[in-house]
């Protein structure tokens, strides 16, 4: 699945990356260039509306950080909107862990991060 990207300037210091599709290991790289165009900007405060986003694995959720740590360099702030229940399931995943890695490997990550957004919809294996 493809990932769409569009971007809405809210005001001089407000950015907002709309995301739709899939965020993962093959369409993380857009959204990394995408998210570098808009730090270079310098803005204060960066929102991800994720009404659109089905599906994310750890590629996508490295990118977010990313994005996170470059605002937070720089005294901004990052926020979040309209995650969908997979999507918010993955974000409590993240902060839930612990700072060293429980996972033997990405492919690992991604094989949970998978299952669990497919429980939250209701299409376990």
């Amino acid at each position: 699945m493809a990932l769409i990207i569009k971007l809405t300037q809210k005001s001089t210091k407000h950015m907002i990356i709309h995301l739709g599709g899939s965020l993962d290991t093959v369409t993380a790289s857009q959204l990394d260039k995408k998210v570098d165009e808009v730090l270079s900007g310098s803005p204060a405060h960066l929102t991800f509306d994720m009404e659109n986003l089905e599906y994310m694995s750890s590629a996508g959720v490295r990118v977010i950080l990313k994005a996170s740590k470059g605002l937070e360099k720089n005294k901004g702030k990052t926020t979040f909107v309209n995650l969908q229940p997979q999507i918010k399931k993955v974000f409590e995943i993240i902060r839930a862990m612990p700072d060293m890695s429980i996972f033997s490997s990405i492919a690992e990550l991604d094989d949970y991060l998978d299952s669990m957004q497919k429980r939250v919809l209701g299409h376990e294996d």
